[in-house]
């Protein structure tokens, strides 16, 4: 039998006969008897585009089946997926059109394939885990199905070549993660990394480096290296791993401080550096991005009067910004000026009066949300006599807090400017002595008093001598820095018009007085006052200053 292929392949086969007559052997043949080849013959070539995986990496096949027969037959692609693999969804294309849903594994249906016709399959396998042999081996099937001129169903399968493809018994994963994903400005963060060697070689002197953001500060002394403190490591110059066996874990946490110039976002990302077997390799982590939220409220002060006399109002208004978008819920905290007065009932917030709230008990400001804006009004009165003319300074301060993600709440301040008024005011004073403690009646006793003014503003003062009933003033004898003065500056009631007394000045007032037994007391005790006025704007102020009390012992005669 012989097989002759000329197109069509013929199968040829004839039969003999060998025998003998006597000493003669001889030989019959029968005639020819010729049968024709048909069928469908597939014959698949398989190959990928890479020559060598490792884990976590695809591998893309490529099967072209050909139909090397004579008939057109039905076929139908099977390929068993290599172990440590997994088919990429939706990867399989026919003649580059998709076949969503279909499976190698379970049959790539061809249809009708004709003689000499050929069909491109491509598809995609996740290498997931490292077969025992470090190696994917592979083979497709082709199965198919014809029909006969008599009507038969004829199947036959057959088979690739079969594919090897190394795998590579290198496999290093890195994951990196913080504590939280939200901070803020002097927040401490933790970092955990992990480095995984999936690989059957050993991963030795491993080194872990850490990117230190701009702005952000390492915290000396936080390593840990799985589970060990490790006070001496810096992730700046990389933490030393050491060996990592096959099928081990490695890890490293740390914590970072932010400060205020931490930016909004801040990225970290490590790096772990390695040998196997003599050669240097590496492996990356995933960046972990962290949100800095750090509000900004900014409080704004003003006041109406630059400068101020006694017994004016002050209205005082502060203009309250969120500047981000992170809402706060905040109070107002400000305290007044000393010896300025709260006007009760003044307080306003964004127009809306506040009845009863004192402004040194603190605003409840609610809920300011990103961009929001907020207005605090309310006024002080400044009394009509002040001790001081010192500058009328005022700042308010926010206190306020924020949410983090991770459900933390941070409090936080902001201080606005300060609102300055300057006061103007004289500012009088007045202290006056006895020259003796003890006198008899008929005596004279010599008083002296200094009138100041250590205010800004000039004022027109007078000056009463107040003793009881039975001391005589001489008013002669009245001298201001040794000067006398004129008589009618004298009202003859124990009062002389000194005239105006320029801030900074200071006057020595020096008279006399005779103790009669007119008095009735074995005390005298009186005081020495000073009236003053001055202009304040288009007002006229008043006011009154008195000496402490001037107490002297008097004696009678015994005899």
């Amino acid at each position: 039998m012989s097989l002759i292929s000329s197109g069509n392949p013929i199968i040829q086969n004839q039969s003999l006969v060998q025998f003998a007559s006597g000493s003669v052997e001889m030989v019959t043949y029968s005639n020819t008897v010729n049968t024709a080849l048909v069928g469908t013959r597939i014959i698949i070539d398989k190959s990928a585009f890479e020559s060598e995986v490792s884990l976590g990496s695809t591998i893309t096949y490529k099967l072209i089946a050909t139909n090397t027969g004579n008939v057109a037959g039905i076929v139908t692609v099977t390929d068993k997926l290599p172990e440590g693999t997994s088919f990429v969804a939706n990867s399989l294309l026919l003649n580059g059109v998709p076949l969503p849903g279909s499976n190698p594994e379970s049959g790539i249906r061809i249809g009708s394939l004709a003689p000499q016709e050929s069909v491109q399959i491509i598809f995609q396998l996740f290498v997931i885990s490292i077969p025992p042999s470090l190696q994917l081996v592979n083979q497709a099937r082709a199965d198919s199905v014809f029909q006969t001129a008599e009507g038969r169903s004829v199947t036959s399968i057959t088979y690739s070549n079969t594919l090897t493809t190394p795998v590579n018994a290198i496999s290093v994963s890195a994951s990196l993660s913080a504590s939280t994903n939200q901070t803020f400005p002097s927040d401490f963060v933790s970092y955990a990394l992990t480095i995984v060697n999936e690989g059957n070689l050993s991963l030795r002197d491993a080194v872990a480096f850490l990117t230190l953001p701009a702005g952000v500060l390492f915290a000396p002394g936080s390593v840990t290296i799985n589970g060990v403190i490790s006070p001496s490591a810096d992730p700046s110059v990389g933490i030393p791993l050491g060996q990592i066996k096959s099928q081990s874990t490695a890890s490293v946490t740390y914590r970072m401080q932010t400060t205020e110039d931490t930016p909004y976002l801040f990225v970290t990302k490590a790096v772990t550096r390695y040998l196997v077997s003599g050669m240097p390799n590496s492996v990356q982590s995933n960046e972990v991005t962290v949100t800095l939220i750090s509000p900004e409220i900014i409080a704004v002060k003003q006041v109406n009067l630059q400068s101020a006399f006694p017994g004016d109002t002050l209205l005082y208004a502060i203009h309250i910004r969120n500047a981000q978008n992170i809402a706060v819920d905040a109070t107002l905290e400000d305290t007044l000026p000393d010896g300025v007065n709260f006007m009760v009932n003044s307080l306003k917030l964004n127009g809306i009066p506040l009845p009863g709230a004192e402004i040194e008990d603190g605003i409840k400001l609610g809920t300011l949300l990103g961009q929001s804006k907020s207005l605090i009004t309310f006024a002080a009165k400044i009394p009509s006599q002040v001790s001081s003319v010192s500058a009328l300074t005022n700042s308010a301060r926010i206190e306020y807090t924020f949410r983090l993600s991770d459900g933390r709440v941070i409090s936080s301040r902001s201080l606005s400017n300060t609102a300055t008024t300057a006061l103007i005011a004289p500012i009088i004073q007045l202290t006056a002595q006895v020259d003796r403690a003890v006198v008899e009646f008929g005596d004279s006793l010599s008083i002296q008093a200094i009138l100041a003014n250590i205010g800004n503003l000039p004022a027109i003062v007078s000056f009463t001598s107040d003793l009881p009933y039975g001391v005589d003033l001489l008013p002669r004898t009245f001298r201001v820095d040794g000067e006398r003065l004129s008589p009618s500056a004298y009202d003859g009631n124990q009062t002389w018009l000194l005239g105006s007394l320029l801030p900074g000045a200071r006057l020595l007032i020096v008279y006399s007085a005779a103790v009669t037994d007119a008095l009735v007391s074995e005390k005298m005790i009186g005081v020495v006052k000073a009236g003053y006025t001055y202009e304040a704007g288009d007002r006229m102020m008043s006011g009154e200053v008195l000496s402490h009390l001037l107490e002297v012992d008097v004696t009678g005669d015994d005899e």
